[in-house]
């Protein structure tokens, strides 16, 4: 199956999460990723925005689905304590990097277009594996 792309670029207000759960919605169903897998991406994806959105006049949010991985870029963030964030925990609490490691597989942080963008790799399921 050939890898799927979408760019949206979104006001960094939380009315506008719904926007990006129903594109990543389609894509998952498209896809047949397992309701697991996307109530994942969607967790991971709110978390981001959750924490970072608030400081954003527009946020991008970038998925490319594959064979095997989902890729998913948010930014740009101008919130300097982002790579710092994600490379913490915070003791025994639920933090940002606690939840995003718990449901993605890589996370990575790039300096790129004036800002700072959040990469998350999920490897995904199928829901059609799952039923054979």
């Amino acid at each position: 199956m050939a890898a799927d792309q979408i760019a949206l670029t979104m006001p960094a207000d939380d009315a506008f999460q719904r926007v990006a759960h129903l594109v990543l919605g389609g894509l998952a169903t498209r896809h047949d990723l397992t309701v697991e897998t996307l109530d994942e991406l969607t967790l991971a994806l709110d978390a981001v925005l959750g924490r970072y959105g608030d400081f954003e006049e527009d946020v991008t949010v970038r998925l490319q689905i594959g064979d095997d991985e989902v890729r998913t870029e948010v930014g740009p963030f101008h919130e300097a304590s982002v790579a710092a964030d994600l490379s913490q925990t915070a003791g025994g609490g639920l933090d940002l990097h606690r939840i995003l490691a718990a449901v993605c597989d890589d996370v990575a942080v790039a300096e790129r277009d004036g800002g700072t963008w959040v990469e998350l790799t999920k490897r995904v399921r199928r829901a059609e594996a799952e039923t054979r």
